[in-house]
């Protein structure tokens, strides 16, 4: 494993061609690594010791290290390669959305039994809390909802509902249907 260690010259000449190679900090300290360990005669525990790393981190980028391909010091993805969708339609998030509206001070277990008894749904009460939560759903003029609004406004989140969705309901405006609701066309799931 350590016989496929770069000589300390290749080291040297890596290091000095880092920017050239664009390569990250974190690829550039692994060098450094393998630097110091060719310097010290391939002693990994002095190596390890000398930049706080433990034994099994050095050996690990040791052994994916090849020095004809210098990518393989940089960090590999691990995101998984496939990813659950959202199961969550967009006519039960309309429907959530829509009687938090309404109801701006209704809990999960309220918005919950109120789509049961209004359009038939069953959901349960922790997957319209995680709804709620995901995509901003406080509408209230109490304190906590104020707070949780600024809060998810500052997050850059991808689960966000379109900009129609926190509109405030206006009896005026031509947009709301006859319940003074606001519906949220233009979801596609």
């Amino acid at each position: 494993m350590l016989r496929s260690l770069p000589k300390a010259q290749d080291c040297r000449r890596l290091l000095r061609r880092a920017s050239e190679l664009e390569l990250s900090d974190s690829a550039v300290q692994k060098l450094k690594w393998f630097l110091f360990c060719a310097e010290h005669y391939f002693n990994v525990s002095l190596t390890c010791r000398h930049f706080g790393i433990s034994r099994s981190t050095f050996l690990r980028w040791a052994q994916r290290f090849n020095p004809e391909s210098i990518d393989s010091l940089e960090e590999i993805s691990r995101r998984p390669h496939r990813v659950r969708s959202s199961e969550t339609s967009m006519q039960l998030l309309e429907q959530i959305a829509n009687i938090r509206r309404e109801f701006p001070e209704m809990g999960k277990i309220g918005v919950t039994e109120m789509l049961q008894s209004r359009h038939g749904v069953t959901a349960s009460s922790a997957t319209v809390g995680r709804i709620i939560t995901r995509f901003g759903l406080f509408f209230g003029d109490t304190p906590s909802h104020k707070q949780k609004r600024s809060d998810t406004d500052l997050q850059d989140s991808d689960d966000s509902l379109p900009s129609n969705a926190a509109q405030s309901i206006d009896p005026d405006d031509p947009l709301t249907d006859s319940s003074g609701l606001v519906p949220l066309h233009g979801l596609s799931s």
